[in-house]
């Protein structure tokens, strides 16, 4: 009896948790244009959840960074950061200070802060990294609540996002010049080799 009241309290625990999530941002698509690559985030305000003056979600960071950023409402502006401070980090990443973090940040006065739920509202988030490898970081979000007895307080989102990263591994052009590097210096130490033992014959 003790374990199945432990199960349910950590299954309550997740359900409250998750009627938390405010400001959700997935990667959808990366494209590449003009030798660069574009990462396009679809960013969901959820139905119960508003913003502010100053409402922001940070995506951390984002390796590669070569401008190009893009929303698609322009209330909400673009940015970037090295370090977002005032936001929660998502457990289990870090915040590199060395690595930029995209940040879009509401400018206007308050939409869907009071009176709800809504519909959930879309909005997208673009930039350009030099990278076209992704891996998991973090992101942080915060906004309001619209309905309820917590109206009008702030709530706070973390979780994992893709975002891009510089590899280690060199792209095939990059390996056949490898190649062709190290067949070069083999072909040199052996006929090094060679003129060594004719003169000591």
């Amino acid at each position: 009896m003790r374990k199945f009241l432990w199960m349910a309290a950590v299954a309550a625990v997740g359900l409250s948790s998750a009627a938390q999530a405010n400001i959700t941002p997935v990667l959808t698509s990366v494209t590449a244009e003009g030798g660069l690559f574009r990462y396009a985030y679809q960013v969901t305000l959820d139905s119960d959840q508003g913003l502010i003056n100053g409402s922001k979600i940070s995506i951390f960071d984002f390796a590669g960074f070569a401008g190009g950023l893009t929303t698609s409402n322009p209330t909400f502006a673009a940015g970037t950061e090295l370090f977002t401070s005032g936001q929660l980090t998502p457990p289990g990443f870090t915040d590199d200070a060395a690595v930029t973090n995209l940040t879009m940040t509401w400018t206007d006065d308050a939409y869907h802060s009071a009176g709800g739920p809504f519909a959930e509202t879309n909005f997208v988030l673009t930039a350009l990294s030099t990278f076209n490898h992704t891996r998991f970081d973090g992101y942080s979000a915060v906004a309001v609540k619209n309905n309820g007895a917590s109206v009008g307080m702030r709530t706070d989102n973390v979780g994992p996002i893709s975002v891009p990263f510089g590899t280690s591994v060199p792209e095939p052009a990059s390996w056949a010049l490898l190649m062709v590097g190290f067949g070069g210096m083999g072909a040199l130490i052996r006929a090094r080799r060679r003129s060594a033992i004719s003169s000591a014959v």
